[in-house]
């Protein structure tokens, strides 16, 4: 089962920021989770939170996931000093 992935505006717009190859690096890797079979096994979850974060280099990408309609929803990415201040 090959989950769909949907970058939220925030994160497209992060994602136009950040240098080339982090920027790659962090689309290869959320590639990489959706062609997982159960990628939510692939991830850390967030305490007291329905989200969940992927460890990419220095950077943290926060997703969620539907099951039912096999999404992955990258709603932010920010460098692991700032990730998971906003939440």
């Amino acid at each position: 089962m090959k989950y769909s992935l949907i970058y939220s505006k925030r994160v497209r717009q992060k994602l136009k920021r950040l240098p080339r190859e982090a920027a790659t690096r962090i689309v290869r890797a959320l590639e990489l989770l959706a062609e997982e079979e159960y990628p939510h096994l692939q991830v850390k979850r967030l305490t007291n939170s329905p989200l969940f974060s992927l460890r990419v280099g220095t950077y943290r990408v926060i997703l969620a996931f539907e099951h039912r309609q096999l999404v992955i929803m990258a709603v932010d990415v920010d460098h692991r000093k700032n990730a998971y201040k906003d939440l």
